[in-house]
Order: C-alpha cells, then sequence, then structure tokens
C-alpha cells in the first residue's frame, strides 16, 4: 500500500472533501435556519403590514359615509329652506342614522354667517351630539363666548369655497377633541351663507387605531393630511411605554409629527437619528403612501423598532405602528439562543479535524511556497524543493521550475514597459506646458488697458484637454475675447485645440466682424476633418469705447451678464452649430451693450456638468446662484467663488470634463492704469 506521501492528489482532495463535508453540514445548517429566520422576519413584516392597511381602511370607511351625508344634509338646506324645527329635525335623525355605522360620529351642526338666517340674530348655530349620559340632545348655541364663525372648521372652507376635513382640535362647546366635516351651504345665487359640520370624536377614532396593533405591544398613532397627531397612545399600563413618552403625549394634540421630530432631537440620546428619520416616515405619510421604516423613535428603552404606516385616503390621513424590533423577533432569537451552543461545538471540532489534515496536506506546498517567497523578492535562482512523492505536487515543483524561469524574462520586459510608460508620462507633461503656453497668461496684454478688467483660467480634466480661451486687441479701440470648448478629451482634443487657437488669431488680422471671422474658422476647420471632432465656440469683441459687444455664439453654452445693479441677462440666442462640422456655415451675430460695472461671463460645460458623487450636475441654475449672491468683486474675485462652489459641489468626485472661464469686467470710468491681472 502506497504512502499517504505518494497518494494520488485526487484522493487526497478526497480525503479532504470528507472531513470538509462535516463542516458543510454545519454552514448548511446555519444558511437554512438564517433562510427560516428570514422567511420568518418576512412573515412578521407582511402581517404587521396586512393589520395596518386593514385598519386603514377600516377607518377609511366611515369617511365617505359622513362626507356624502354632509353633502346631502347641505343640499336638503339649499333646497328645502327649512325652519328651525325642521333642521332640528333633520340633524337629530342624521345624527340617529348614522351612529349606528359611524360610531365616531359625535355631533352634527348647522351654523350661519352673521345674520345669515335671522336678521335679528347675530348667532346662529344648530348643534345636535350625544351627552355624557349617551342621550342625543339638539340646541341652538353661538354667543360672545362662543362665536362660532370664528372658529377654522368655519372660516377655512369658506376661504376656500369647498368641502375639508379640519385639523384636529379641542371643541370648546363639547370638550372633545374632534376632526369635522365642513360642507358649505350656498343661497340660491350660490353665495356662501353657512356651513353643515359632522363631528368624528377623536378618541373613538383612536379605539379603532389600536386595532392596527396586531400584536398587542406596538405603539399605535394617526396623523393629519398636514401632520397633526389625530391618535397617539397615552396608556400608562402599557408594558413597554415609556415615562418621557407619556409626558410627551401629553403635548402631542397640539403637535404634528415634524414638531415632534424637534422635540425628539432636543431630548433623545440619539435625537439626530431618530429625529431625521421620524421626518422621512412623515414625508412619506404625508404622500399618502405605505411602508416600512426602522429607527429608535418611540419606545426608546425598547430599542430598535420597526414602523408600519398606510394611507386613510378618504381625509388625506396616515395611519402607523411602532412595534419593537426585539419582541418581534423574540421567538426566534431565543430559538438561536439554543442552536449556537451546538452549532459551536460542532464547528470547533470540525476545526480540529481539519486542521490536522491541512498539516499534513500543506506541508510539502509549505516548502514550495518558501521557496516562491524567495523568487517573489528577486531571488530568481532560488532551488526548489524536490518533492518525494510523485503526485501533483510534483508537477506543481515543475510548473515552479518554468515559471522560476518565465518570470525572470517577463521581469526584465516589465522594466523596459516601465520606462516606456514613464516616457509617455513625461512627453504629457510636456504636451500640457506647451499647451498651456499657448494660452494668454498676462491679462490685458497692454499694461495701460483701463477700459475694462479681465480674468481667465482653464483647468484641464487630464494632462491635456480640449478647452480654450483667447484675448487680444484687433485695433487700438476693439478688444476681441474668445471661449472654446473641443469634443473629446486628451492629446486629441488638444491639438483641434491648437488648431483653433492658431487659425483665430490669423484669421483675426484679416477679418474684424464675428459673423464672417467665424464662419472663416469653421471653414478652415471643417476641411479634411475625418475625425469629425467639433469645437463650439463664443467670440466676442469689445468696442471699449461704448462698451458695446458684438458677438457669435457657434453652439456654445450661454454666456451670462450680470449688470453692476446684480441683474442677471443670459445671451441664449446661438448663431449656428459648433465648428468644424458642417463646411460653407455663414454664421450671424448679436450685440448687446455693457455699461460702467457690468461683468461678461463666458464658460464652459465643465462648469455647469461638474458632477457630485452621487452623479448630479452642478446645473446653470446653481451657477446663476453664484453669480446673483456673490459680493461685487473683481473678476478674479468672482472666478475664484465659481471654482470654489463647484469644488465644494463636487467633494470627492473626480473632474470629468475641462473647466475653462472668463469673466470681463467693462471700466468705464476706471482710472487710467487700471490693474488686470489673471489667476
Amino acid at each position: 500500500m502506497k504512502a499517504f506521501r505518494d497518494w494520488d492528489l485526487a484522493c487526497k482532495i478526497n480525503a479532504a472533501i470528507l472531513l470538509f463535508l462535516l463542516v458543510a453540514g454545519g454552514l448548511i445548517g446555519g444558511v437554512l435556519y438564517w433562510k427560516t429566520r428570514q422567511i420568518l422576519s418576512e412573515e412578521v413584516d407582511t402581517s404587521a403590514r396586512a393589520a395596518v392597511r386593514l385598519a386603514a381602511e377600516r377607518i377609511n370607511r366611515d369617511f365617505p359615509v359622513v362626507e356624502a351625508a354632509a353633502q346631502e344634509l347641505a343640499l336638503s338646506i339649499e333646497l328645502l329652506r327649512p325652519d328651525e324645527a325642521q333642521q332640528k329635525a333633520m340633524i337629530r335623525a342624521t345624527l340617529e342614522r348614522l351612529r349606528k355605522s359611524v360610531p365616531a360620529l359625535c355631533g352634527i351642526s348647522i351654523a350661519y354667517i352673521p345674520y345669515g338666517a335671522d336678521p335679528e340674530s347675530r348667532y346662529y348655530m344648530l348643534y345636535t351630539h350625544v351627552n355624557k349620559a349617551g342621550e342625543i340632545e339638539v340646541a341652538r348655541i353661538g354667543g360672545e363666548e362662543y362665536q362660532y364663525f370664528k372658529f377654522d372648521w368655519f372660516t377655512i372652507p369658506q376661504l376656500l369655497d369647498r368641502a375639508v376635513w379640519t385639523e384636529p382640535y379641542l371643541d370648546l362647546y363639547a370638550d372633545i377633541l374632534m376632526s369635522t366635516r365642513s360642507q358649505p351651504i350656498r343661497d340660491a345665487g350660490g353665495k356662501f351663507i353657512g356651513m353643515t359640520g359632522f363631528d368624528l370624536s377623536l378618541e373613538a377614532i383612536n379605539a379603532q387605531v389600536v386595532a392596527a396593533d396586531v400584536y398587542g405591544y406596538g405603539q399605535e398613532f394617526l396623523i393629519s393630511r398636514f401632520g397633526r397627531f389625530v391618535a397617539f397612545p397615552e396608556d400608562p399600563a402599557h408594558p413597554y411605554e415609556t415615562k418621557e413618552l407619556r409626558d410627551e403625549a401629553a403635548h402631542l394634540s397640539q403637535s404634528t409629527i415634524f414638531s415632534y421630530a424637534d422635540l425628539l432631537r432636543a431630548k433623545m440620546f440619539s435625537g439626530d437619528d431618530a429625529s431625521g428619520r421620524l421626518r422621512q416616515i412623515g414625508q412619506e405619510m404625508l404622500r399618502g403612501r405605505s411602508g416600512e421604516a426602522r429607527g429608535r423613535i418611540f419606545n426608546r428603552r425598547a430599542g430598535v423598532e420597526r414602523i408600519f404606516y398606510a394611507p386613510v385616503s378618504a381625509p388625506g390621513w396616515s395611519l402607523g405602528v411602532a412595534y419593537p424590533e426585539s419582541l418581534l423577533m423574540a421567538p426566534l432569537n431565543s430559538l438561536t439562543y439554543r442552536i449556537v451552543p451546538v452549532a459551536a461545538a460542532a464547528l470547533l471540532l470540525c476545526l480540529a479535524a481539519t486542521g490536522i489534515l491541512i498539516r499534513i496536506l500543506t506541508r510539502p506546498l509549505g516548502r514550495l511556497a518558501d521557496a516562491a517567497g524567495s523568487i517573489g523578492a528577486g531571488n530568481f535562482n532560488t532551488p526548489l524543493p524536490v518533492p518525494k512523492g510523485g503526485d501533483q505536487i510534483g508537477r506543481l515543483a515543475e510548473a515552479f521550475r518554468a515559471m522560476q524561469q518565465a518570470l525572470g524574462s517577463y521581469t526584465e520586459k516589465v522594466r523596459e514597459t516601465t520606462a516606456a510608460r514613464e516616457r509617455i508620462e513625461s512627453e504629457l507633461e510636456v504636451a500640457r506646458q506647451i499647451q498651456m503656453g499657448i494660452l494668454p497668461r498676462m491679462l490685458p496684454p497692454l499694461p495701460d488697458a483701463r477700459e475694462f478688467s479681465l480674468f481667465a483660467t482653464l483647468r484641464p480634466a487630464r494632462k491635456v484637454g480640449g478647452d480654450l480661451y483667447d484675448f487680444f486687441y484687433l485695433d487700438e479701440f476693439h478688444y476681441c475675447f474668445i471661449v472654446g470648448d473641443v469634443s473629446d478629451k486628451g492629446i486629441p482634443a488638444a491639438l483641434f485645440m491648437a488648431v483653433t487657437q492658431t487659425l483665430q488669431r490669423s484669421e483675426a488680422e484679416k477679418l474684424r466682424e464675428p459673423g464672417p471671422l467665424v464662419s472663416r474658422i469653421n471653414e478652415l476647420l471643417s476641411r479634411n476633418n475625418e475625425t469629425m471632432m467639433f469645437v463650439t465656440y463664443f467670440l466676442g469683441i469689445l468696442d471699449v469705447r461704448t462698451g458695446e459687444v458684438r458677438y457669435t455664439n457657434a453652439g456654445h453654452n450661454p454666456p451670462c451678464i450680470r449688470r453692476a445693479g446684480g441683474a442677471l441677462e443670459l445671451l441664449s440666442t446661438r448663431h449656428g452649430p459648433a465648428l468644424g462640422v458642417v463646411p460653407g456655415t455663414v454664421y450671424g451675430s448679436g450685440s448687446v451693450r455693457l455699461g460702467d460695472g457690468d461683468t461678461f461671463v463666458l464658460y464652459t460645460d465643465g462648469v455647469t456638468e461638474a458632477e457630485n458623487p452621487g452623479h448630479d450636475p452642478f446645473g446653470s441654475g446653481a451657477l446663476l446662484r453664484v453669480l446673483a449672491y456673490c459680493p461685487d468683486s473683481s473678476p478674479a474675485g468672482l472666478g475664484k467663488e465659481i471654482l470654489q462652489a463647484v469644488d465644494r459641489f463636487a467633494g470627492e468626485a473626480e473632474q470629468a470634463d475641462d473647466i475653462t472661464l472668463l469673466i470681463l469686467r467693462f471700466n468705464a470710468s476706471a482710472e487710467k492704469g487700471a490693474p488686470c491681472l489673471n489667476s
């Protein structure tokens, strides 16, 4: 029988697999348990969500009934014009009929504007409700101590000219927390004369809200369409409620879910987390959505909670229940505590057996590893161990010998490749310096320029880029300034940029009008342009005597003028497509006049399309806000503010496109010799 070291590698692997199965059994058991736990957790979530939705639907059923009854009562009054006795009989009969299907209905009122029902009486309001003895009372109320027509349930529908559900409020007459369905009453001409009100007791609604707690230990809450708490648990006998919650709940009838979030921020040990999560939940609930969230919000001592919510669509309210996650998962956690010790013991046993076998198997491989480490350190002549067996490890040693020889040859090739890459990097750096040298650096070229000040900068996304800017005098009174953006990036764009930069200087000596000059440059760039590269281009010519700028925009971003008074003006007209695409294109031109202190801002799309880590663009709106709110400063100062705003927005995101700015301020009243320096 062969020694173990002479076994075929397959036999060794089979032996290892046999031992591995012991461990795999434990892993599989763990995965099955985890999957079971996940399924049970999903079932808990499903049950809770279904209970909340069902409770919301049950609560919601009452509201359409009340809305229809309110509309019917108002219409009956408008058509029949009943007297006081008839109106009392109508609201009593309506309350008796509806209380069977809507137990939360606690009162019905008919109220008129001052002198609207009785010319001799300022107050005229009929109200029927169930008294403390359970009997239905009907009374005529209103007076100096109860000026009903000043309350929200009367004034808001009148202002909105439609029926509404009011926000929760404490009624001074009935001394009940309620919400009212207010339905306008109109005369024959359609004029508002009064209101019917159907009151729902929040205490009765709260009893329906409690039904949403399917497990019996949740915290139920109901919010109105504007986020005010309609119902909130305040049960001192609740085994999982905290004293802080009961103290805070006393004020919640006048609170919204967002003001409660502010309270959490002020009082809780984890206020930032709870406040932020509660605000998100509140926003989702007010949007009428169903969902689930996690956080430490209502029952702080119970730890993390799962909050389930669903809309009560008729009044625009939303119902929610918060469960301590520890209680939801308690049965599963108990099972975990029983399984973990057994699984740990089995795992340790398997690890011990596996360790012994691996030690035997890896001994020859360890010697090969030591030799490989020495080779990896550069000692390519390190001798390899000679295996004693004839299995796959022997063939592996032979493969190592071949690798040892190939590695020396490969290392030499890597040295050559690295040297070549360094040469390319060096050449790119030289290209960048040449490209930046093409751009003008002294602003303005003439030291005695006083009619304007200028700032220009280019920040390439790579070593070299495709953006360009230029500025130069055409004659004593005309100053040309240019910004362009070549398609693509890198060396091809840089070459196209250099050609464009050269052409605009040479052609400007022959043509002095923007349209013909840009048309000529386009014609020259379009010749033999097999790569179909193009450049968006803006060329302006400033008359330093009058402030008039004649310009041509060839597919470029619209520049902005910030007037001396702070007003912004976009020059959105484009006079043709980008240069280099369509030969024979005749470009038009436009003109605008700059006043003393007006600033002309040119930029490339590297500014407006700069992205943050979330891939959101900076946008032209953000640029305009910088221009609008930046203090009135020099062009260099304004340019610095724009670049800083872009950098703050981009954060850690990599610059994806070249960024170029050219800012010109017309200084009609500037002192002679005012400095105009580049940044």
